[in-house]
């Protein structure tokens, strides 16, 4: 049975596929659950995202279009700004996106974008996309599910390595009213998926219990194995995420 990736199923959504392709992909879902749900879930996260932040031409962006054509060949600066932008909004990374223009748009979020310095109250992340909250931080190195939240809200949920053999950890910031996925990538906690969470009043359920399908889908895409019991997470946490 022929494997897709997150990169094949969203040109599907997209409709970027050949008639073929697309055909093949559609006859693989019908006899594979897994493989239907997952289709699903990018099919409502491209929808969550249209909606977030409805695209309409702009006729500037001819002339635009005309100004860069005509500047002659790109700098090597230039060349390294492009590579890093279709990088950062390539198919493989649809889960992040998703989920930050849903928590940024449609919630009406404020996140802070540090270009260097200590960080500010709050959710923040610096440019690089590493998480900048020392209090959260603090829990994505310390505190296990079965802790619960510190008194801001601040909690843990799934623990798990990703493909790249990077630990991972779903979170909730309850003081800022998000939740999402962090990996762990030279001794930093890099932001790989961002939703809306607002945990109801009195709830004592950990972060395991209310994580939100943008996060839930960034999970499926990048888990390698199984998450993290009790015990495996007390022993990962203890030898500092090596």
């Amino acid at each position: 049975m022929t494997r897709y990736d997150d990169e094949t199923l969203m040109r599907r959504v997209d409709g970027e596929l050949s008639p073929e392709a697309g055909a093949a992909i559609d006859a693989a879902t019908a006899a594979d659950p897994a493989l239907a749900a997952r289709l699903v879930a990018l099919r409502q996260l491209r929808t969550l995202a249209r909606e977030a932040v409805p695209l309409a031409p702009d006729p500037r962006d001819q002339a635009l279009a005309r100004l860069i054509a005509a500047s002659g060949p790109a700098t090597a600066s230039a060349n390294l700004l492009i590579e890093r932008l279709r990088a950062a909004f390539s198919p493989r990374h649809a889960t992040l996106w998703a989920g930050l223009a849903a928590a940024c748009f449609v919630a009406g979020l404020s996140i802070g974008w540090l270009g260097g310095g200590e960080a500010d109250r709050g959710f923040t992340v610096d440019r690089s996309g590493a998480i900048a909250d020392a209090g959260l931080i603090r829990v994505l190195d310390t505190r296990l599910t079965a802790d619960g939240a510190d008194a801001e809200g601040r909690a843990v949920g799934l623990t798990f390595r990703d493909a790249d053999n990077r630990w991972c950890r779903t979170f909730q910031s309850g003081e800022a009213n998000v939740a999402g996925l962090a990996c762990r990538e030279a001794d930093q906690w890099t932001l790989q998926a961002l939703a809306p969470f607002s945990a109801p009043a009195g709830d004592l359920r950990t972060a395991s219990a209310d994580i939100p399908a943008p996060v839930l889908a960034a999970v499926d895409a990048a888990i390698a194995g199984d998450t993290l019991d009790a015990a495996a997470e007390t022993q990962a946490r203890d030898a500092g995420w090596d």
